[in-house]
């Protein structure tokens, strides 16, 4: 059974990381038996911003992690539609649309430093 996702913590983190501005809970709704949380971060480049989604049930937690301007540049996620890959269900679409295998584990508290570590890597390249 996955660790019960602590949304206060996935929040301490945002809070704590130098690279996010801000962020603002968008949706925020907890039943019995599924929660679903939807968080939008702005980033030092103002361009740029890091969506995170949960929804969480009894024995599983879907996410994504979406880094994106106007348009999507990174996604990481866990829907099973890429069963062939190794780290199936988790996975990433990279920035040209290719889909590779992904060291998120499905713990936001491992994988949200990750996420955050790539977004920093991300903004530092220099602009095309």
């Amino acid at each position: 059974m996955p660790p019960k996702l602590d949304i206060e913590q996935v929040k301490a983190i945002l809070t704590d990381s130098d690279l996010v501005v801000s962020w603002q809970a968008l949706t925020e709704e907890e039943t019995a038996h599924r929660a679903v949380y939807r968080i939008r971060c702005h980033l030092l480049r103002a361009a740029y911003q890091l969506e995170i989604r949960f929804i969480e049930m009894d024995n599983e937690t879907i996410y994504s992690y979406q880094l994106f301007t106007d348009r999507p540049i990174i996604r990481w996620d866990n829907a099973p539609h890429f069963p062939a890959l190794r780290t199936f269900p988790h996975h990433l679409h990279g920035e040209s649309g290719e889909v590779k295998e992904s060291p998120l584990i499905g713990d936001p508290l491992q994988d949200l430093p990750y996420v955050l570590g790539q977004a920093r890597a991300f903004l530092a390249r220099p602009p095309f």
